[in-house]
C-alpha cells in the first residue's frame, strides 16, 4: 500500500486509517463490545497490510480505546503513526493540560503522539484560542509531533492560521451522501495544504448495501440529519431530513453497483479516495473480514464514468441539505463553524 504525506507534516500515512472508536467498549458502548484479542488481530493485520495510521479519541469509550490501542501496539510502536484526539477544555482545566496528555500517553503506552486534534470547536472564541495555544505548548514540548484538528470550518481553521499554528489535518465527515465540506473546508484545505481525514465513508453502515429501505437501518443510525428527527427521537437536530432523496440514493448505489459489479462499501470508499484533497479515509472494522473489505476498496481506481454516475445519484441530497456541515445539529445548533 502507498503511503502518502500528510499535509506539510512529515508523517506519510497509509491512504485507510483504522477508525478505534470499537475499540475497549462493552456491551453498553455505541459500537458493542470487542474483546482485546479481536483488537490485537485486527492490528496486526492492519500493520501487515500497510495500514500504519490509527484514530482514536479521548472520548471512544472514556479512554478505553487508548488503553486497547496501546496494548496492540505493544512491540510495534515504531510502525504506527497516532491520531488523537482531545476535547475543548475549560478554562479551569488548561492549567492541568501537560498533565491531561501524559494522562493519555499513558493510556497509549508511548512518549509521543505524532498528530494531536482539538476534537470539536467551540463557539466561545478565547476559550478555542487558549486550547490552540496549550496545544501548541504541548507540540514544543515534544509531547505531540504535529498539531491537527476535527470539523473545522474555514472560521476556526483561520483562527488557527492567525496564531501561526501550522494545521496538518483537519478530520471531517465526508461520504457519497455528506458532502457540505465541498463548498468552502475543502477547497480552503487544498489551498492551505491542509490534508483531510474523511470519517463516516459508510455513513455508519447506510452505504454499505445492507439496507434497502429507511425502515430497515436502526433508529441509532438515524439521528443524522439526513432522516425525519419527528420520528425518530434519538435525533437532536429537529430538521425534516431528506429521506425520500436517501431513499431514492440507496436503491440508484443498489443499481450501479449490480451493474458494475463492485460491492456498493466499496464504491463509497474508492469514491473518496478519487477526491482531490482528501488524503485518507478513516473506516473502523470489527473483523479481520471488515479490514481486507476496506483495504480492498481504497486500492480500487474508479472509472470516470462511475464517479460521475454516483455524484448525480448523490446530487439531490446534497441540494436538499445545501452544504450543511453538522451531521447531527442544524443553524444556530451547529458546533461548526
Amino acid at each position: 500500500m502507498q503511503h502518502v504525506k500528510l499535509g506539510q507534516s512529515d508523517l506519510m500515512v497509509s491512504p485507510l486509517t483504522l477508525g478505534c472508536w470499537s475499540f475497549g467498549g462493552d456491551k453498553e458502548s455505541y459500537w458493542g463490545e470487542q474483546s482485546q484479542s479481536e483488537v490485537e488481530q485486527i492490528v496486526g493485520e492492519a500493520l501487515d497490510l500497510g495500514v500504519n495510521f490509527f484514530d482514536t479519541a479521548f472520548g471512544y469509550n472514556d479512554g478505553r480505546s487508548e488503553i486497547s490501542l496501546g496494548k496492540a501496539l505493544a512491540g510495534k510502536r515504531s510502525q504506527a503513526v497516532i491520531c488523537n484526539k482531545i476535547p475543548i477544555q475549560k478554562t479551569e482545566d488548561l492549567a492541568e493540560y501537560p498533565q491531561t496528555i501524559q494522562n493519555s500517553l499513558t493510556r497509549l503506552q508511548t512518549d509521543h503522539i505524532d498528530l494531536m486534534m482539538i476534537h470539536w470547536p467551540t463557539k466561545d472564541e478565547a476559550l478555542l484560542r487558549a486550547n490552540l495555544a496549550a496545544l501548541a505548548k504541548e507540540k514544543e514540548r515534544g509531547t505531540i509531533r504535529h498539531i491537527g484538528v476535527s470539523n473545522f470550518a474555514v472560521g476556526t481553521l483561520e483562527i488557527a492560521r492567525s496564531m501561526n499554528i501550522q494545521v496538518v489535518a483537519n478530520e471531517f465527515a465526508y461520504n457519497l451522501v455528506s458532502r457540505g465540506i465541498e463548498k468552502d473546508v475543502l477547497p480552503y484545505c487544498r489551498q492551505n495544504h491542509i490534508g483531510v481525514a474523511a470519517y463516516m465513508p459508510l455513513m455508519q453502515g447506510v452505504l454499505t448495501g445492507k439496507y434497502h429501505t429507511l425502515e430497515e437501518i436502526p433508529a441509532v443510525r438515524r439521528r443524522s440529519i439526513h432522516f425525519n428527527s419527528k420520528t425518530n427521537s434519538l435525533a437532536r437536530h429537529g430538521g425534516n431530513g431528506a429521506e425520500t432523496e436517501l431513499q431514492d440514493f440507496l436503491l440508484r448505489l443498489g443499481e450501479i453497483s449490480g451493474q458494475s459489479g463492485i460491492p456498493a462499501a466499496h464504491l463509497a470508499i474508492s469514491w473518496l479516495t478519487a477526491r482531490e484533497g482528501v488524503s485518507t479515509i478513516i473506516a473502523g472494522c470489527r473483523s479481520l473480514d471488515q479490514l481486507r473489505e476496506n483495504v480492498a476498496a481504497v486500492e480500487i481506481q474508479l472509472d470516470p464514468a462511475l464517479v460521475a454516475a454516483l455524484d448525480q445519484a448523490g446530487r439531490p441530497i446534497q441540494e436538499k441539505l445545501a452544504g450543511t456541515l453538522d451531521l447531527w445539529n442544524l443553524g444556530e445548533g451547529s458546533r461548526i463553524w
